[in-house]
C-alpha cells in the first residue's frame, strides 16, 4: 500500500516497470531522499533504489535527463554507477542502480592511509571518469570520497565507481557564484565566485588522492576561513587576477566552524608529503615523488592551469614509465602492475566512448537533443567577463584592497574558530 507521506518504507514492495523490488534495508539519507537495498522479484539479486523526496519538480527532471545522457556511456569502463530502470510509486520518483560495496571514507575509516600501489588504479579509474564525463560536457560538481564507493572488496579490490549525480551540471551552463563543493574538496576558484569549469572535478580528485595518502583530508573541511587559510600556507598566494574577482569573499563571514584538528599535520608545501610516511626502497620512494608531482599539477590554483584529465592519465605516476626505465625497480614495477591488471578494460568494437577530442554538452532541456560545443571557450575571458570593470586610475588600488584582505584573512583568527566559539 502507498504511503501519503515519505517515512517507513520496509514493508513494501517497490513496483518498477520491469521488476518488483522488496526493500531489505535502509542503506543512507540525504537532503535528495533516502537510498534502500532491495531484493528483486523472489531471485537472490539485490539493488539499491534510491527514491527522492518530492522537492522541486525541475531538480528531479534535471537529475533524470543528466542520468539518461551519462547512460550513454558503459557504466563499467568509465567507473560510474549503472542504472537499471527509473519509476513512480506513490508519487515518488525511485531511481534503480547496482548495488555497490562502501565508500573510501568508510574504507579508509576501516583501514587507514594506502601506499600509492593502491591508490594508482583508484585515480587511474577516477581520471577515465572524468575524462569521460569531459567528453559529454558535465561537470559532476560533487566529487567527494563517500561519492565513490568501491564495488566489491573482495573480489575487486580498489575498482571503483563515481555514483551520485544530483549536483552534476552542463560545464558551458554553470552558474558563477554559485557555491558547489562541500569545504574541504572545494577549489579556489569555486571559493572566490570566479567562473569555473570541469576543473573544479579534478581538484576535487586531487583532494581524494591526498585523502587516500594521508588518511584524512588535506584541507579542513569545517570552515570556509581554515580552508582559505590552508590553501595558502600549503600551495602559496591566489594571483591577482584570481583576487580581483566582482565577488567578495565570502570566507572572511563565517559564524560556525570547528579548529583544525591538532593531531593532524599543518604542512607547509606538497613536498612535505613524502615525508609523511616512513622512509621506503628507493624505487617506491621515487613512486611517491612522482605522485606528489601528480598532486601539484591537479591542485594548482589557478582552474586554467590545472591537469586535465587526458593529460593526467599520460602522467608517469599513472603510466609508471619512471619505473620501467629503472632496472633496479623491476620488483617494484611487477608489484605495481599486479594492483593496476585488475583495470584493464577494453573496449569493444560496439561500446565505444564518444570521442574524447571533442568536448560537447548535451542539453537536457533541448528536446532536441541538439549538442552545443564546449571546447575552445577562453577561461581567462571568462575570468574577465566576471570581474567589476575597474578604471585605470582605481586598478592598483583594487589590487591592493584585495591583497590587504587576504593578508588579514590570514593574519587573523576567524571568529568562528576562536576559542570564545565554544570549540576546541
Amino acid at each position: 500500500p502507498c504511503k501519503p507521506q515519505f517515512g517507513n518504507y520496509y514493508y513494501h514492495v517497490l513496483q518498477g516497470s520491469t521488476n518488483a523490488y522488496t526493500i531489505l534495508k535502509h542503506i543512507g539519507e540525504g537532503g535528495f531522499g533516502k537510498v534502500f537495498k532491495c531484493q528483486v522479484n523472489d531471485s537472490e539479486e539485490v539493488v539499491a533504489v534510491k527514491i527522492l523526496k518530492n522537492m522541486n519538480i525541475q531538480d528531479i527532471k534535471d537529475e533524470l535527463d543528466m542520468l539518461d545522457v551519462i547512460g550513454q556511456l558503459n557504466a563499467d569502463q568509465v567507473h560510474v554507477v549503472k542504472l537499471y530502470e527509473k519509476f513512480q510509486h506513490c508519487g515518488f520518483t525511485c531511481l534503480v542502480f547496482e548495488m555497490l560495496d562502501i565508500d573510501l571514507f568508510q574504507y579508509c575509516q576501516n583501514k587507514g592511509s594506502l601506499d600509492v600501489n593502491a591508490i594508482r588504479p583508484i585515480a587511474m579509474q577516477l581520471l577515465e571518469t572524468l575524462q569521460a564525463l569531459k567528453s559529454l560536457g558535465i561537470t559532476h560538481g560533487d566529487f567527494k570520497y563517500d561519492n565513490i564507493m568501491l564495488v566489491n572488496r573482495e573480489d575487486l579490490p580498489y575498482r571503483v565507481k563515481l555514483i551520485d549525480f544530483g549536483l552534476a551540471f552542463y560545464t558551458n551552463k554553470a552558474k558563477f557564484g554559485r557555491v558547489r563543493q562541500i569545504i574541504g574538496f572545494r577549489s579556489p576558484e569555486v571559493s572566490l565566485g570566479l567562473p569555473y569549469t570541469e576543473a573544479i572535478d579534478m581538484w576535487a580528485l586531487g583532494c581524494l588522492l591526498a585523502f587516500l595518502y594521508l588518511g584524512y583530508s588535506l584541507f579542513p573541511e569545517s570552515c570556509e576561513h581554515l580552508l582559505f587559510r590552508s590553501m595558502v600556507e600549503i600551495l602559496g598566494i591566489p594571483s591577482e587576477r584570481m583576487l580581483l574577482s566582482k565577488f567578495e569573499y565570502s570566507v572572511i563571514n563565517r559564524k560556525k566552524a570547528r579548529t583544525w584538528p591538532r593531531d593532524r599535520i599543518h604542512f607547509q608545501s606538497l613536498d612535505d608529503l613524502f615525508y609523511y610516511h616512513d622512509p621506503a626502497d628507493t624505487a617506491e620512494n621515487v613512486d611517491r615523488k612522482v605522485f606528489i608531482d601528480l598532486l601539484k599539477k591537479m591542485l594548482h590554483l589557478n582552474g586554467a592551469e590545472r591537469i586535465s584529465p587526458t593529460e593526467a592519465l599520460q602522467h608517469p605516476f599513472i603510466t609508471m614509465s619512471h619505473l620501467s626505465h629503472d632496472q633496479g625497480s623491476r620488483e617494484y614495477l611487477n608489484l605495481a602492475q599486479t594492483y593496476m591488471n585488475f583495470y584493464s578494460f577494453k573496449f569493444s568494437e560496439t561500446e565505444t566512448l564518444p570521442p574524447l577530442g571533442d568536448v560537447v554538452a548535451v542539453s537536457a532541456a533541448d528536446d532536441n537533443k541538439e549538442a552545443n560545443a564546449t571546447e575552445g571557450y577562453d577561461y581567462d575571458q571568462l575570468v574577465e567577463d566576471a570581474f567589476i570593470k575597474p578604471s585605470k586610475s582605481t586598478l592598483w588600488v583594487r589590487i591592493k584592497k584585495s591583497v590587504r584582505k587576504l593578508f588579514s584573512l590570514l593574519r587573523t583568527k576567524c571568529p568562528c574558530c576562536s576559542p570564545s566559539s565554544g570549540n576546541s
